[in-house]
This record gives structure tokens, C-alpha cells and sequence, in this order.
């Protein structure tokens, strides 16, 4: 069995074969070759990143977002490295060429016809790998974005923090924070001032309004280096438009971190876990905590 087997397969083949994986059922032998290529299952059990895209496809019911993390996982499959690679800037090209270029790379079995591609091109299309044009019957490379998202790293889906992947951690924090708008919230009891670095990176500032950082009041997190580096941010940000408070919730009675705006919530792990690299999950949260009334009570750092 080879990356050809594509042909036979679907999005919504392999979309099922994930779920089916995720009930401890079995799945053709087909799906189980590519998801394995793919980095989505190993050993009959889903990855951390299978597990991502059973949550996107499945549980959040997210079908668009879920077909793309499945179009960035297939281009390392052969037959969509030769179509990205050697159709790269050359704009629409006629499938039947395409079929040829396939042919001479060896990257689908001699024989190989138009009626069989052409199911293949429909579904690269719907998630993203190609432009395909049914009126005039052509095919467009749609090189990948190099920063978009991989199958665990899509914005609005559970993100397996790993310290296999310490580069990729940070890249899911970010990734958040460059979408945020309005007023920005980080909530967590042991904020650590090395986040300041993330959000000055980060965020747009002609789309955040405020920032507001609430957190406890242990010795190490409101210590004599916090307050300097605040001071730091606090006048960075100014110069930016951004007013900038953190708050000490003396009253506390929150565990949980979380990371806001006016749109969404995150539940982020605490800011020393993304930097250790060690095992967390950033998820959207079920509800909006009341973050208004935890600010409104703390007191305002100096």
C-alpha cells in the first residue's frame, strides 16, 4: 500500500474512519494506512493530534474548520507534494495535464484516468489543498500557508499542549492572541509577568482596546520584578493607544485561567506551563466567567 491509495478515499472516509478510531471500532485498511501516514493514528489509537481533529469533526461539529486541518495533514502525502510543488506559480492548469504530471512521477499506479482523479480534485478542493474548476476543468496549486494552522493547532479547537513541541506551543498561544479585539483579559492566579512578552508581541493593536491582567497575591507573582516588568509594558503599551491594568484578587475564590475578549473565551493553561513545555490543553470555554466582578473587587497593583 502506497500514499496512491488516496483515490480510493474521501474526506468524509477518513473523517469517519477518526470517529470510528475514537469508539475503538475498526476502519478499512485503506484509512488506517493514510490517518497512520498522516500522524493521526498510531496503533489502532488515535494521536494527540487525531484527537484534536475527532473533537473539531465531531464534537464541536466544526465541519469547515475540521476540513481544513485535514487538507494541511494530506499535503505530505506524494501525490499532493508533486501537484503543490510542480504546479507552484504557473496559475490554472488543464487536468489532463496534471494526470500526466502524476503519471511521470510515479505518484499514482500506470493506467491511472481522468474519471478516477477527478473525484480526488473535488475533494481537495472542499478542504483546501487545490483549486479545482469544474467549468473549465482545471487545477490551481494552493501552496500552504506557513503559518496555518496543523491538524491540533486550528484556533478553535482543543490544542494539545506538548513538550514534543515546545515551538508549537507558543505558536497556538499566539495565534489566539492575534485574533483578540476589544478588551483583552488574562485571568490566572499565578500570572507570570513573562506573558507581557506574548501580548506586546502579539496583539493587534488596532484592534485591542484595553488590556486586563488579574491574578492572586503569592510573593512570587506580585514581587518587586513583576511590578518593573509591568511598569515596562504598562509604557510600551501606552505609546500604543493601549491602557493597561493588573489587578490582585485578594478574595479569590477561581482555579481556573483564562484568556478573553469581547467574542471569545480560552481555558489557557497557567503561563509557566506553556513555557516549561510540560503536557496541558488550551479549549474554549463552556461559559464566560465573571470577569468584570473579580476586576471590580481586586486591588490595582501600583
Amino acid at each position: 500500500m502506497d500514499d496512491a491509495v488516496i483515490l480510493n478515499l474521501t474526506a468524509d472516509h477518513l473523517l469517519e474512519a477518526v470517529r470510528s478510531l475514537s469508539r475503538g471500532e475498526k476502519m478499512s485498511d485503506q484509512a488506517g494506512y493514510v490517518l497512520s501516514r498522516l500522524g493521526l493514528q498510531d496503533g489502532g489509537d488515535l494521536t494527540d493530534a487525531g484527537l484534536a481533529l475527532f473533537r473539531l469533526a465531531w464534537v464541536h461539529r466544526h465541519s469547515k474548520d475540521a476540513d481544513q486541518a485535514l487538507g494541511q495533514a494530506l499535503r505530505q502525502l506524494t501525490p499532493l507534494q508533486v501537484i503543490e510543488q510542480e504546479l507552484k506559480g504557473l496559475g490554472p492548469v488543464p487536468e489532463e495535464g496534471v494526470l500526466d504530471l502524476l503519471l511521470q512521477h510515479r505518484a499514482v499506479p500506470g493506467g491511472t484516468t481522468m474519471q478516477q482523479l477527478r473525484p480526488l480534485f473535488f475533494w481537495m478542493n472542499r478542504v483546501g489543498v487545490l483549486a479545482h474548476s469544474t467549468k473549465f476543468k482545471t487545477v490551481r496549486s494552493l501552496m500552504r500557508d506557513p503559518d496555518a494552522a496543523l491538524p491540533g493547532e486550528v484556533v478553535n479547537l482543543a490544542a494539545m499542549i506538548s513538550p514534543k513541541t515546545p515551538f508549537s506551543n507558543l505558536v497556538r498561544l499566539r495565534r489566539i492572541l492575534r485574533l483578540m479585539t476589544g478588551v483583552v483579559w488574562w485571568a490566572d492566579p499565578h500570572f507570570g509577568a513573562r506573558a507581557l512578552e506574548e501580548l506586546v508581541e502579539e496583539l493587534d493593536v488596532a484592534k485591542v482596546t484595553e488590556i486586563r491582567l488579574i491574578s492572586g497575591n503569592a510573593p512570587g507573582v506580585v514581587s518587586e520584578k513583576s511590578k518593573k516588568d509591568l511598569s515596562r509594558f504598562v509604557g510600551e503599551m501606552g505609546q500604543r493607544g493601549i491602557p493597561v491594568g493588573w489587578r490582585v484578587d485578594n478574595d479569590r475564590d477561581w482555579h481556573d485561567r483564562w484568556l478573553a475578549d469581547d467574542k471569545a473565551v480560552w481555558n489557557v493553561p497557567p503561563v509557566n506551563t506553556l513555557f516549561k513545555n510540560d503536557y496541558s490543553e488550551i479549549l474554549p470555554a463552556a461559559e464566560r466567567p465573571p470577569l468584570q466582578l473579580w476586576w471590580d473587587r481586586s486591588t490595582p497593583r501600583a
